[in-house]
């Protein structure tokens, strides 16, 4: 397989720089109708923000398998398995062929790790390089894999969150977005009218350019409430445009999940610049 690590790192980049990046302004919400859900919400902000939260649940474990599509320069595609722990870990592991493992990328609260079987090398890193300096979680970033609304470094949103966001509805569904911006960004949340989510929109304040945006598809209840299924980001990274998409399958809740943390014997580390250096191959 050519340069896996490659890949798996831009699909971990694209993802983690939905929290960073710019997405056009979502004043108009997409037109899209609901996914088998039957109540919608109807009365005022504050009626729609307490059916929204309604839909979300508390969870400690998720193990899944899925597939992952990455469009840019070049495509490339893999069946993947996903392990979190909340507010712990991210685990993704990398199997184009036949169930067999040839990457792995593991996301801590403060790490980042990942290992490229095919060439036997591996990355550890503070995973701030990646954040550059925004107070973004894991947490956070778990809710960006499943299609939850959140406050960058204060977790989803529930009933005590309400002071803290603005709440819009109009015609086709309910847009929330937090009151504190981060280095001049803002971002929202879309939802329908069933109260299922639709896009996670960054911006730069008072712009409405789109550089990355968040589209969430498949939304179904789960032991955890509403889960997005299937997420697409289409980003620019380093000036060249990726599409990612992710899809999920049978997943499983608040099992015994197991996180790989070992790096294999005999491999040797590269550097946070090989990290970026990816880019410009």
């Amino acid at each position: 397989m050519k340069n896996n690590l490659a890949r798996l790192t831009i699909i971990a980049l694209a993802t983690l720089l939905t929290a960073c990046g710019t997405f056009k302004k979502a004043s108009t919400l997409p037109d899209q109708t609901p996914n088998g859900q039957t109540t919608s919400t109807t009365g005022t902000p504050a009626d729609a923000y307490s059916a929204i939260i309604s839909t979300l649940a508390p969870w400690q474990t998720l193990q899944t398998g899925g597939n992952i599509t990455l469009k840019g320069s070049s495509s490339f595609s893999s069946s993947v398995q996903v392990r979190m722990v909340k507010d712990q870990a991210i685990f993704i592991s990398l199997r184009p062929v036949l169930g067999i493992e040839v990457g792995r990328l593991l996301i801590t609260a403060d790490s980042l790790y990942v290992v490229d079987k095919v060439h036997k090398r591996y990355i550890a890193e503070k995973v701030s390089l990646l954040t550059s300096g925004i107070p973004v979680t894991v947490s956070d970033v778990q809710d960006i894999f499943l299609g939850r609304p959140f406050i960058i470094g204060k977790g989803t949103l529930d009933e005590t969150s309400r002071t803290e966001v603005s709440v819009a509805t109009e015609g086709k569904g309910t847009v929330i977005s937090p009151k504190e911006a981060y280095r001049g960004y803002n971002y929202t949340f879309a939802f329908d009218k069933s109260n299922r989510i639709l896009t996670l929109n960054i911006m730069p304040q008072g712009s409405t350019t789109a550089t990355y945006q968040v589209n969430y598809a498949e939304v179904r209840s789960t032991q955890a409430g509403n889960i997005a299924h299937s997420i697409k980001v289409n980003a620019d990274v380093d000036k060249r445009k990726l599409d990612l998409s992710l899809s999920y399958k049978n997943i499983e809740w608040n099992g015994n999940v197991k996180i790989e943390r070992s790096i294999p014997g005999g491999y040797s580390r590269m550097s946070a610049s090989d990290l970026f250096s990816i880019f410009s191959d």
